[in-house]
């Protein structure tokens, strides 16, 4: 299993396997990024990449490494030092950083060579501004792409709005995924499906359904228009290809609502009786519900554990595309909430493994078509006999460490609704499960 420089617990590894870690890094992602960077040894200059870091979106300052503008590959040299490397450089970062940011130092050396060593710096992401105190350095930078700059006067009144919300950033947040929820309504049974105006006819609001809501850290003030609208419905288009398809070939209808701050598109299997619906807001949230309640010839009454951990994976991936969008590449938090009384989980009658219901990426045609159908198997899960009706879950990410590592976002909210539900999950054998769905 590959280790993420990232988020993996680096601790643990022995120096050999660090080593090996932070090579494969350099060779992967040679050019310095948003999130990156190299140095040969540690000089003052590199306080301003920390300090950069903690004030953008936290990020990895490698060590020992070799890196020219114009070069296309790294050098892997390291820093020519009889004993521990990091100690010098925590004590650089507390005397001249305040306040002091979030991080932790991790430390090896050349397999064959004990005196070249490397390091990597993980910053986190910190909500106060972190200024260089240190003389002849200008006092605030920020990450640009692959540089640490000099904070300009909006990005500095970005981080002073920042620090001043914190006290009731909380509040704000969950009060915006509750506004949210509340009008992420799942219904089910129209009376009249293959009306224009099925939306219209009568309708029962649906006790199973999964909700899904992704708020920004930062409040982004949209005026929405066609253009926003058209931009989600071709991510849809991308991400749920089954969605346009079965909408065209008419098994499915779609209707659209909108508001001064927000834009809703429907969809509705006829068949299935599965409704799904897709919003956004002039604040930059965006949201996501669906019928939980599958049917099929074979299955009745149940909801399918893969569908959820899918549906998770589809609307991450399509949220970030949709921050892209509109210039967003800060942090975020997603809410999870799954209703299922009355509803069994779906689960292959002779092997066990969690089986899938509704799948909204394979197509009628085209290279979606003859997707291998997704799975967990049935060791990963402990399923209790008094299982719970609801469950709700939560993470925060920003937008790198999410496309970094997804299926560990993924498989974190999976574990905790399993758990409110009552049930028990192996870790590695659930994201074993996710990761292939994220990757696929």
């Amino acid at each position: 299993m590959s280790i993420s420089l990232f988020t993996d617990d680096l601790s643990g590894l022995q120096n050999d396997e660090l080593f090996a870690v932070i090579a494969d890094f350099a060779k992967a992602q040679p050019i310095e990024g948003w999130r990156h960077d190299y140095t040969e040894k540690w000089e003052d200059t590199a306080l301003k990449n920390i300090a950069a870091f903690a004030n953008t979106f936290g990020g990895l300052l490698i060590i020992g490494v070799k890196k020219g503008k114009k070069d296309v590959t790294c050098e892997l040299l390291g820093v020519e030092s009889d004993s521990e490397y990091k100690t010098r450089i925590a004590s650089a970062i507390a005397a001249n950083i305040s306040p002091v940011p979030p991080y932790n130092i991790f430390e090896c050396h050349k397999p064959d060579a004990p005196n070249r060593r490397f390091c990597v710096i993980r910053v986190r992401e910190g909500k106060l501004i972190h200024l260089i105190t240190k003389k002849d350095f200008s006092p605030v930078y920020v990450r640009n792409e692959d540089e640490s700059r000099i904070a300009d006067a909006s990005q500095l009144r970005r981080l002073i709005d920042r620090e001043r919300e914190m006290p009731v950033l909380s509040d704000r947040i969950n009060a915006g995924a509750i506004q949210l929820r509340d009008s992420l309504l799942i219904n089910s049974g129209y009376q009249n499906p293959d009306l224009n105006t099925w939306q219209l006819s009568t309708h029962q609001q649906s006790q199973t359904h999964l909700r899904l809501e992704i708020i920004p850290t930062e409040t982004l003030l949209m005026e929405l228009e066609k253009m926003h609208e058209d931009r989600l419905w071709k991510l849809i288009a991308e991400f749920y290809p089954r969605i346009g398809d079965t909408v065209s070939n008419g098994v499915a209808k779609q209707a659209e609502n909108r508001g001064a701050d927000f834009y809703e598109y429907v969809y509705y299997h006829k068949k299935l009786d599965y409704e799904i619906r897709w919003r956004i807001t002039g604040t930059g949230a965006i949201g996501y519900a669906a019928q939980m309640h599958y049917q099929s010839e074979v299955a009745q009454k149940v909801w399918s554990v893969v569908d959820v951990a899918n549906y998770v994976i589809l609307f991450v991936k399509l949220s970030l595309k949709w921050w892209e969008a509109v210039g967003y590449f800060g942090e975020g938090r997603l809410f999870v909430q799954l209703n299922i009384p009355g509803l069994n989980v779906l689960r292959h009658p002779d092997h066990g493994y969690c089986i899938q219901g509704f799948d909204p990426t394979v197509s009628s045609g085209g290279p979606l078509r003859f997707r291998e159908p997704l799975d967990i198997r049935s060791d990963a899960i402990q399923f209790s006999a008094s299982g719970g009706n609801a469950a709700n879950a939560q993470t925060g990410f920003n937008y790198f460490s999410a496309i970094e590592d997804l299926p560990r976002l993924a498989t974190s909210i999976v574990n905790q609704l399993l758990r409110s539900l009552g049930h028990g999950a192996d870790w590695d054998l659930l994201k074993n499960s996710i990761e292939y769905m994220a990757h696929r």
